[in-house]
């Protein structure tokens, strides 16, 4: 059985004879055409597409259903996906991390104690803890993409760069580009801003004149930004009527808290919105705590490559870095596995 779940205030109640594992469910990012094209017979990952689909019938005639987009390696690619469809990017994302996740828990569970989502990641962290059913996810980004598309929303996206925070800051000040806001402090050498296109434009020149890399990131708008404000309250209306479940893991949240109550559950559903992170603080006050290995969900290794550059000495893995089946995956578990991890998992 694992650790109770954490209380408002903190962390779930140490294992006496281990340290601690997090599960990272990322966002923006995770979604890679046939990543789990080897996974596709495995009943917790059938069972994940096939609730997506079933519960996402207004996407139009011409859409590619989900479980396609994640099991077809041809299939559209993200920024190819995002601008024909929107909300499949989206679902695209969120069941991708919610079947990864939902696999290695179903290998690894007596030894995972928490969940920790990025972003848009926090809805597929609420699932895999068990907080919300993948339905009712499903069915809050329909709702989020009606939100979106009827918002009178300015054209506007998401960079990534090396540059420091506090070096971002400088140059959004003295570039005259206040609209443009930090929306995520990810390590201290990656720093992600979000703002209308034309001063994130103005802004990324800047920045590549000052010697930094910059990266456009694949984003339908600014995440974590003031002009969501409305969206933001509007979904946080539409949450309340939301039943939470008591999750059966620890949610741990970018903000840097504990999240237990059902309001501070829905709060972590929606802060993605508006709220900027700060993963690289996160991760150092999940360090601690005791956690000291790190489990990324998603593709690409992207989360733990953070944890990587922000907890020199922890433990990593991304067991669906690359599309692998079921042994491989065991095989990149067990290099982080605690000593005494019991069996073998489910399948």
């Amino acid at each position: 059985m694992s650790p109770r779940p954490a209380g408002a205030d903190g962390p779930p109640a140490r294992a006496a004879d281990r340290p601690r594992t997090v599960l990272m469910c990322p966002g923006q990012g995770a979604y890679l055409p046939g990543a789990l094209r080897h996974l596709r017979e495995v009943p917790a990952v059938a069972e994940v597409l096939a609730t997506v689909d079933a519960h996402a019938p207004d996407r139009g005639p011409a859409a590619v259903p989900v479980g396609r987009l994640l099991t077809e390696a041809d299939a559209p690619g993200p920024e190819e996906l995002l601008r024909a469809d929107p909300l499949g990017f989206d679902l695209a994302t969120y069941a991708a991390v919610v079947a990864a996740a939902t696999a290695l828990l179903d290998l690894a569970r007596p030894w995972i104690d928490a969940v920790l989502g990025h972003s848009v990641g926090d809805l597929a962290a609420l699932t895999v803890a068990g907080a919300v059913t993948v339905r009712q996810g499903v069915q809050l980004l329909r709702v989020r993409d009606r939100l979106l598309r009827t918002a009178e929303l300015p054209a506007a996206g998401m960079v990534a760069t090396d540059a420091g925070a506090d070096r971002a800051a400088d140059l959004i000040r003295t570039c005259g580009t206040e609209r443009v806001r930090i929306a995520a402090r990810n390590a201290p050498a990656q720093t992600v801003l979000a703002g209308p296109d034309g001063q994130l434009a103005r802004l990324q020149r800047a920045l590549l004149d000052d010697g930094h890399r910059v990266t456009r990131l694949t984003s339908r708008t600014a995440f974590h930004h003031p002009l969501l404000g409305e969206v933001h309250r509007s979904f946080r209306r539409l949450l309340r009527a939301q039943p939470i479940a008591r999750p059966a893991l620890a949610v741990h949240t970018t903000a840097g808290h504990w999240a237990q109550t059902p309001a501070q559950l829905r709060t972590a559903a929606a802060a993605h919105l508006t709220e900027p992170m700060a993963l690289h603080h996160t991760l150092l006050a999940l360090r601690q705590a005791g956690f000291t290995t790190y489990l990324d969900s998603g593709p690409r290794a992207l989360l733990s490559a953070l944890v990587k550059a922000g907890l020199p000495g922890c433990a990593t893995a991304a067991p669906l870095r690359t599309p692998v089946g079921v042994e491989r995956i065991r095989q990149r578990l067990t290099a982080v596995a605690p000593p005494h991890r019991p069996g073998r998992g489910a399948w």
